[in-house]
C-alpha cells in the first residue's frame, strides 16, 4: 500500500505544478471538456481497481514495494551526504601547538629550543613586585 501512498502524494505535486497557458488553436480543436461529475466517477473507478490490484497481482506488488524501498533508500543516502557536504566546515585547520607536535618531529633545531622555552615559561616574565606602581608620595601643589 505505501507505492499507492507514494503515487497519491506525487499525483497530489503534479496537480499543484504550474500548467502551460492555454493555446487558443488548440482549445477550438479539441472542444471537448471534462465534467466534475464525469472526473468523480473516474476517479471512483480509478481508486477501486488500485484497491484491489494487489490481492489480484500480489507479485506485482511484492516487487514495487522492493524497487520503492531501494528508491527509498538512496533517497535518504544521498540526502545525507549532500547534509553532509553542505555542513563541512571551510574554515582554515586550526595550528596545533608544539608540545602535541614534538612527538611527530624530533628534531631540535635552535628556533625549537627557544620556541619550546616560551612555552615552558609563558609569555610574561614580570613578577608580581613588578606589577605593582611604586608609591610616589601626596601630590604637591601647583603654583602658577
Amino acid at each position: 500500500m505505501r507505492i499507492f501512498r507514494t503515487l497519491l502524494l506525487l499525483t497530489g505535486v503534479a496537480v499543484l505544478m504550474p500548467s502551460p497557458p492555454d493555446d487558443p488553436i488548440q482549445v477550438e480543436q479539441v472542444g471537448r471538456h471534462v465534467s466534475t461529475p464525469g472526473l468523480i466517477g473516474s476517479a471512483t473507478m480509478a481508486f477501486s481497481d488500485a484497491a484491489s490490484f494487489c490481492s489480484r497481482q500480489p507479485q506485482v506488488c511484492q516487487t514495487a514495494g522492493y524497487v520503492a524501498d531501494k528508491l527509498q533508500a538512496k533517497a535518504k543516502y544521498s540526502v545525507r551526504l549532500i547534509y553532509e557536504w553542505a555542513s563541512e566546515s571551510t574554515a582554515e585547520p586550526e595550528i596545533q601547538p608544539f608540545d602535541t607536535q614534538a612527538h611527530a618531529d624530533p628534531i631540535r633545531t635552535g628556533s625549537t629550543a627557544v620556541a619550546e622555552a616560551a612555552l615552558r615559561t609563558g609569555q610574561s616574565s614580570l613578577r608580581i613586585e613588578d606589577l605593582i606602581p611604586p608609591w610616589r608620595g601626596q601630590a604637591s601643589p601647583k603654583k602658577s
